[in-house]
């Protein structure tokens, strides 16, 4: 019952959020937009947001799947597989940090990887997407020149989240995480008995070893950011645009940690994500008609390029809906109890 009560008012808020979002286009001039949309040589960027919208969420995969390798020799095919399922699984599960949750369960659940060599991939992934993303986030403010109430919008939440996946990071590697993980452990049919402390330690220095692999995961990260910006620059020229380099990566890539943050979650953050993101790129100087055109062109383009993915690999990895679901309400369930 408190599900679908949770469920309709995010719906709720979708809708709300797709209503401002017409708002500011009508309330805008945009004829010349409608017209650029309709030219002949659209085809070739709507070609290439596909590809930049794609390129985004593997190259996001294989970061993850990188930091893995540097402590366990596994598939590439079946880390992008995981990481396909858990960002679909945010689709359907409005709850925030599912995607780890999902990356934790799938990956485990499979023997595919230990407890503790799945949680220090999944948080030194998060650490290096944060501090990439940062990095990019700062030399924009530097290079905009953006106020300082401006600013400050952009840099909490982006200083919020290194705390955050810094702490997740370092926290395993004390005792205090094992009850944990030995309840959700046993919710997945695995042996409840983990000692992930003194395992955790040994893959942590593993990882450090692995420089090498680091840095890799390092590049694919920046690569991430740049094929963001680059999507970005596809659905600008698409509507007749052609804002900064530094505009598109607050617009386009530093937004998520602002998204991140957010307390408000709906089904693949539909309507908060464009509301935000209209919001961000009115912040850098894009007018507010044009930047409703180009999030909703980016949620567009995501269930174009990315939603397929998701399904197939979800199909593929033999989870349904159900499955997924039923996965979530278990670990609320135990994370729940005392």
């Amino acid at each position: 019952m408190l599900m679908k009560k949770a469920l309709i008012i995010t719906l709720l808020l979708a809708v709300t959020s797709y209503v401002l979002l017409f708002v500011f286009i009508y309330t805008n001039d945009i004829s010349n937009v409608l017209k650029l949309l309709m030219r002949s040589e659209s085809f070739g960027y709507v070609s290439l947001a596909l590809l930049t919208r794609i390129a985004s969420v593997t190259l996001h995969a294989l970061t993850f799947f990188t930091l893995l390798r540097a402590v366990e020799k596994i598939k590439s095919l079946d880390v992008i597989k995981v990481t396909y399922v858990s960002v679909f699984t945010e689709l359907i599960i409005p709850i925030g940090g599912v995607t780890e949750v999902v990356k934790f369960a799938l990956l485990t659940r499979n023997s595919l990887l230990s407890a503790s060599k799945t949680l220090l991939g999944i948080a030194s992934h998060r650490l290096i997407t944060t501090l990439t993303m940062s990095a990019f986030l700062l030399l924009s403010i530097i290079e905009l020149h953006i106020p300082i109430s401006h600013i400050l919008i952009l840099v909490i939440p982006a200083a919020a989240l290194v705390i955050i996946n810094l702490s997740l990071f370092i926290v395993p590697r004390s005792k205090a995480l094992e009850s944990l993980v030995n309840k959700i452990y046993s919710k997945i049919g695995r042996s409840p008995s983990i000692r992930i402390h003194k395992e955790y330690i040994e893959d942590f220095s593993s990882l450090a070893r692995r420089y090498d692999l680091v840095l890799l995961a390092t590049l694919f990260s920046i690569l991430e950011r740049i094929a963001n910006v680059a999507h970005g620059y596809v659905l600008a020229l698409l509507v007749g645009l052609k804002p900064s380099f530094w505009q598109l990566v607050i617009g386009f890539d530093s937004i998520y940690m602002i998204i991140w943050l957010l307390p408000i979650v709906t089904p693949g953050n539909i309507g908060i994500y464009e509301l935000t993101q209209t919001g961000v790129l009115s912040l850098v100087g894009i007018g507010k008609g044009a930047a409703a055109i180009l999030s909703i062109l980016t949620r567009v383009f995501i269930m174009l390029g990315e939603y397929p993915l998701f399904l197939v690999a979800t199909l593929s990895f033999g989870v349904s809906v159900k499955n997924l679901r039923q996965l979530i309400k278990e670990w609320s369930n135990t994370s729940s109890r005392p």
